[in-house]
């Protein structure tokens, strides 16, 4: 044979069973009689039983299968052992007594298989012998739970029933047992029955509804630290106290806004421009970055927080959430809501902070995680480019609404709306002189209703083309910019009203921030405007009861003068409920 082959040894050997168990057997006989005797694990050997995958009990005694009982007890629950068919060599393995460990033999666990066997591969050592003495086809291990516990050395009727059932020798110990504790008795006459005390039930079957034990990994919390006082008592505590950020937020209804931060937080930053921070690293790196973020504010007196996150140095980023309170505060409700606003501004005050309001568009599947690694093209956004031209103030591209590629955000500045569609409705708006409001508004802001409510679904209707990979269609924009959102609005608070339910605009379902499967904003805008119709004939209807001088030309002459398209939609569709009441029988 060469020396490259590895020996060949000869299969023609004895099949056997094998059976591990989870204890280490000093006495033979014992540990057969934890099996159930030769008896038993004959049967179970000689069975070609296969457990299924899931069984009905997990504790379930079966014949065919082995189980180990801990304890001699009849409501003991015995492990239920798992059969593996997959074959197995059993090898011998001969190691020279002259390779042995001189004290070998007064601890031989100390020393495994593997160490005496390199032992005969030392120089002068005789080498060891292996050989395959049997094939193992089937093998019983032990490896589920042995289940809770309960003992009944102290339950007395369990202890009867050992002694008087399951240990008798004599028919008349069983017969008599039957008749004094299995057959029925009234108990209701025994005031005993009802006592407070231990009744001494039998154990349950089972405990666990698990065959094997669920490992749940417990681990130490890393942000935390056991420490003991002066008295020796453990304590956890965490390594760092979290910052307590001091967010100005401010009700949109609110008489007046912030000039100065919040007293917590003013005397620190008085501290901080008086004491040299160049040992204090956090502290330092808070200051600078205030002070980066407030010639960011002077530029433009309202951010959105991601927007100053992407602008500020790499090494300020983990500051800016702790440096906002020092130079804003922010609106946690109105047309500014997600907005830090620089403290002292108002921007209810002058209809030119329109471009700063925000809109939030919640649509299912935009990925808005940031990739740092990935490249993006950087631009001076438009609210930038109108009061600050040098352009040094560049921020990601994909921050930004433009219309035609997926963005990283749903939450935009509409000052800063790239996309070309939004950004003609808001020039023809203002050139017809119908953009701005006389008042500002707690939704809209200073932006009339029919404009903002275009930009919304305009918004909307692009980010669901874009995230789901489908072609933008002219008509439906152009469906969308020709809808009037001033009648249907209040088509719709008229038919609220009559039907006495209460116009709730966050939820009315015309609002561009919900997503569902049945926004209108995926309706055909024609559908949407029969049911306006519909609902304004109803009401021009009262209008005409109310005052005799009305008829329906003059209605629809009113109608011509604000919007000619409406006006003709509306005479075609009266046209049709008419020829309707006439097929009717309706006079």
């Amino acid at each position: 044979m060469s020396k490259d082959q590895a020996p060949r040894y000869s299969m023609d050997i004895s099949h056997v069973t094998s059976v591990e168990l989870p204890l280490i057997v000093k006495n033979v006989d014992k540990a057969i009689a934890m099996l159930g005797g030769k008896e038993r694990i004959r049967k179970a050997v000689n069975s070609q039983y296969r457990p299924l995958p899931i069984q009905a009990s997990s504790h379930s005694v079966d014949d065919r299968n082995l189980e180990l009982r801990l304890r001699s007890d009849p409501f003991h629950h015995p492990v239920q052992a798992s059969v593996n068919h997959r074959e197995k060599i059993l090898l011998k393995v001969s190691v020279p007594k002259s390779s042995l460990p001189s004290d070998y033999y007064e601890n031989p666990r100390k020393y495994n298989v593997r160490e005496l066997i390199a032992r005969t591969r030392e120089p002068g050592s005789t080498p060891h012998h292996v050989e395959p003495i049997a094939i193992i086809n089937k093998n019983f291990s032990f490896r589920g739970m042995a289940d809770f516990q309960m003992s009944t050395k102290n339950n007395d009727r369990v202890q009867n029933f050992k002694k008087n059932m399951l240990q008798a020798n004599k028919f008349e110990e069983i017969k008599k047992y039957y008749e004094e504790e299995v057959v029925v008795k009234d108990e209701l006459i025994d005031s005993k029955t009802f006592e407070n005390r231990d009744h001494h039930f039998i154990p349950p079957p089972c405990f666990s509804g698990i065959r094997f034990p669920f490992d749940y990994k417990y681990q130490k919390n890393p942000f935390t630290v056991t420490l003991r006082d002066e008295n020796g008592d453990a304590k956890v505590v965490m390594k760092f106290d979290r910052k307590k950020l001091f967010t100005n937020t401010v009700d949109y209804n609110a008489d007046e806004v912030p000039q100065q931060p919040l007293p917590e937080i003013v005397s620190k930053f008085e501290w901080m421009q008086t004491t040299d921070l160049s040992q204090e690293y956090s502290d330092k790196k808070l200051y600078e970055c205030i002070q980066f973020i407030t010639k960011l504010f002077n530029i433009k007196p309202i951010w959105l927080r991601r927007l100053l996150v992407d602008v500020v140095p790499e090494n300020l980023k983990s500051a800016v959430k702790e440096a906002l309170p020092y130079v804003s505060y922010c609106y946690k409700n109105g047309p500014w809501r997600f907005c830090n606003v620089k403290l002292g501004v108002n921007p209810r005050d002058l209809p030119s902070f329109w471009v700063h309001q925000s809109e939030n568009f919640r649509v299912l599947g935009i990925q808005t995680k940031i990739d740092h690694n990935e490249i993006v093209g950087r631009i001076v956004p438009p609210t930038i480019q109108v009061v600050y031209h040098e352009g040094d103030v560049q921020l990601s591209e994909n921050l930004f609404f433009t219309g035609s590629k997926l963005p990283k955000t749903v939450n935009y500045q509409l000052g800063d709306v790239l996309d070309l569609d939004v950004r003609t409705c808001i020039r023809n708006a203002m050139d017809k002189n119908q953009f701005f409001r006389d008042e500002v508004d707690a939704q809209d802001g200073w932006i009339q209703k029919q404009v903002i409510e275009t930009v919304r679904r305009i918004i909307k209707y692009k980010l669901r083309q874009l995230k789901d990979e489908e072609i933008i269609d002219p008509l439906k924009i152009l469906k969308i910019v020709q809808t009037d959102y001033n009648i249907k609005d209040s088509v719709k608070a008229a038919s609220n009203s009559a039907t006495d339910h209460p116009r709730m605009d966050q939820d009315d379902e015309d609002d561009p921030h919900e997503d569902s499967e049945d926004d209108d904003e995926d309706e055909d805008v024609e559908e949407e405007e029969g049911e306006l119709v519909k609902n304004e004939i109803d009401k021009m209807d009262v209008d005409v009861k109310e005052n005799e001088d009305a008829t329906e030309t003059n209605v629809f002459s009113r109608i011509k003068q604000v919007d000619e398209h409406t006006a003709t939609k509306l005479q075609e569709l009266v046209g049709l409920i008419k020829q309707d009441n006439v097929n009717n029988g309706q006079p």
